[in-house]
């Protein structure tokens, strides 16, 4: 009987434990949003390119908070990719064109986004080209994720 009196306190300990990091993370992305209220409000993230783009947004602000739902050699225009920026950051893409070799493999993608350049103001995540559109080839292994719009 002790044994079924523990289990429910073991249950809330790894709930909680479970719990940190996320309640860790949510205050330090709150802490952005706050701190970079004013960029936020101009919307010219990748994020809000995406949104501009598909006419949807994933629940949360940044990119890393958005929920894969494709795998990424399932790819095709209109679809969006994720890729590293260094260390947990990331950023999202809408791809325009899926460049295949003769074998028929994804080598890379036509990508287009906001906010890819120069860092201007690291603290905010802001570069030479916030606000504006601009299109790159991206080499598919540098993917990490996808997700198509509904």
């Amino acid at each position: 009987m002790p044994a079924a009196r523990t289990m429910p306190f073991f249950r809330l300990l790894v709930v909680i434990g479970g719990l940190t990091p996320l309640l860790a993370w949510s205050q330090a992305n709150s802490g952005f949003v706050n701190r970079c209220a004013e960029w936020v409000a101009k919307k010219g993230y990748s994020t809000d390119y995406i949104e501009q783009r598909t006419g949807q947004r994933p629940r949360g602000n940044m990119a890393g908070d958005w929920r894969a739902n494709l795998e990424p050699k399932d790819v095709k225009p209109g679809d969006v990719v994720f890729i590293s920026t260094g260390g947990t950051g990331q950023r999202a893409e809408v791809v325009d064109e899926v460049i295949r070799n003769a074998e028929g493999q994804i080598t890379e993608l036509k990508v287009s986004s906001m906010n890819i350049g120069k860092m201007v103001e690291p603290s905010c995540q802001i570069t030479e080209n916030f606000g504006k559109v601009t299109q790159r080839n991206l080499r598919f292994e540098l993917v990490l994720r996808a997700w198509r719009p509904d």
